[in-house]
């Protein structure tokens, strides 16, 4: 049984509870939010049977009831809170993404490593129906020669950006932007289905308070390249299509969700349906429960060195294009 505590009250943590309340093997033993969100706190602690509301996180840190930490929180915190979990012995689950900076991802890495916790980003694309099976029918496509993708929603924040006030997901102080927010998805497909890029590059289209509000991301591969495109600033068709010599997949839709994947080839086309669960964050919580059950490190650490590449290539592309976090300056100052 995972036990877990519970940081934030957003509305990614309010998805994230209702995916745990699927999984017998997962039970949320403590919530923690700020002083001025107790109300929201005690909400939903009524409404998913949580036992303990917290409003100060060292005090959750030493119940121990909580096993495993899920941190839902602005982007700019998951490193320390990640951190200060596994200091305390216990595992995390970061929300993604992973962390601002590689420099932060290493470290928790190393320290995950050091006293055999398990940490895992809390990421849809690997575990998802429709990306195992693009895995499956690549070798029937032939050499790859293109990915293209696209992910693109304008933000229900945009509104208040434009006329000045600056919501979490605008602000570069908490590590926000359409990289980190969406472009991260085509990041993690890209390398988990063809593995570091040679080069990698980011064109940001960047707002007045220095934020990428939507961009486009390049992966030069061996043979082929991978254009990457996000906004939050503007709609637009989600899809991925990965074309090769002897035929396609496309996946129809954006790639946090359960879309159709469709093959076709000089000598067939098919299409790929799945069932999509309630809640699309369920599929991953579910495999984190089974690696903890099954004491499985070794997944466990691929998985968290995989999320490791992604911050590195995030972070180097954001830093070229511009964009710069307070995660940047801290460790600009360390290594001087």
């Amino acid at each position: 049984m995972m036990k877990i505590g519970v940081a934030g009250s957003g509305m990614i943590v309010r998805i994230a509870l209702e995916a745990m309340a699927e999984i017998e093997e997962i039970a949320v033993a403590a919530i923690c939010v700020r002083e001025q969100s107790l109300e929201i706190g005690q909400r939903l602690a009524e409404r998913h049977g949580i036992p303990q509301v917290y409003t100060d996180y060292e005090t959750m840190l030493r119940d121990p009831e909580v096993e495993f930490v899920y941190i839902g929180i602005v982007n700019s915190l998951h490193y320390d809170y990640a951190k200060r979990a596994l200091q305390a012995g216990k595992h995390a689950i970061v929300e993604k993404p992973f962390t601002s900076t590689f420099e932060e991802a290493q470290e928790l890495l190393i320290s995950a490593e050091a006293s055999r916790s398990y940490l895992f980003e809390a990421i849809v694309t690997p575990y998802s129906p429709h990306y195992k099976q693009v895995r499956e029918l690549l070798p029937e496509i032939g050499p790859i020669r293109l990915m293209q993708s696209n992910f693109s929603k304008r933000s229900s924040r945009y509104g208040d950006y434009l006329n000045g006030r600056i919501l979490p997901a605008f602000d570069p102080a908490l590590a926000g932007g359409a990289l980190y927010d969406l472009n991260v998805y085509h990041l993690h497909m890209a390398l988990g289905l063809f593995g570091r890029p040679n080069e990698a590059r980011y064109i940001g289209n960047i707002g007045p308070n220095g934020i990428d509000t939507s961009g486009v991301l390049t992966l030069s591969y061996d043979g082929f390249a991978a254009c990457c495109c996000a906004a939050k600033d503007s709609d637009g068709e989600c899809f991925t299509l990965i074309q090769g010599e002897a035929g396609s997949i496309r996946i129809d839709g954006p790639p946090n969700l359960c879309s159709p994947v469709t093959l076709k080839t000089r000598e067939r086309e098919e299409t790929f349906t799945f069932e999509a669960p309630d809640n699309h964050m369920t599929e991953e919580f579910r495999s984190f429960a089974r690696m903890y059950r099954n004491g499985d490190r070794t997944r466990s650490l691929e998985a968290l060195r995989h999320s490791v590449s992604v911050m590195e290539i995030a972070t180097n592309v954001r830093r070229a294009a511009g964009i710069e976090f307070p995660a940047d300056r801290r460790q600009a100052e360390s290594t001087e």
